[in-house]
């Protein structure tokens, strides 16, 4: 098997993984959310804590690994900065890279309102009203599902190839 083989199936493999992940930890989340006992969201953040683990650091090795099968096939996947059109491999990595801003803008400051939050929650022993509505944060659950959507997104124009 050549390089260029063996890179395009890590990479496939490892971006199923992220949008398993994402799944995983999204359907946790919901599960943890309508929980009214602190101790089964407590047991629900800490299964949702290993998807965390594979959606904030695999990711990067998804796109490492794209751009290294596409080097490896001699693929422009620059497209434009390369003198070439843009086809579905430079979209994907536009889109793709969309998401970064979404983490300092809303997952971190979001985050420590949730974690505060959960702080209040455990030194009660109960599910709080502030809680509750943090794990129900819109704006939280637009940047989860817009995260989601971009992957999927760019999976299908991994395998589709429209353009």
């Amino acid at each position: 098997m050549d390089p260029a083989t063996i890179l395009k199936v890590l990479h496939a493999l490892l971006g199923v993984w992220v949008i398993a992940a994402l799944v995983g930890r999204w359907t946790t989340l919901i599960q943890a959310a309508r929980s009214t006992q602190i101790g089964a969201v407590h047991t629900l953040l800490s299964l949702s804590d290993r998807f965390e683990w594979v959606a904030i650091r695999i990711p990067p090795i998804v796109l490492i690994l794209g751009v290294a099968t596409a080097i490896a096939q001699g693929r422009p996947f620059l497209g434009p900065f390369q003198g070439e059109p843009a086809d579905w491999l430079f979209v994907s990595i536009v889109i793709y890279l969309s998401v970064i801003p979404v983490i300092p803008l809303v997952f971190l400051p979001r985050g420590r309102v949730f974690a505060a939050a959960l702080e209040e929650a455990n030194a009660r022993g109960a599910v709080t009203p502030e809680l509750t509505a943090a794990f129900r944060d819109p704006v939280v659950f637009a940047a989860h599902a817009y995260e989601l959507i971009v992957i999927l997104v760019v999976f299908v124009l991994m395998i589709t190839k429209p353009f």
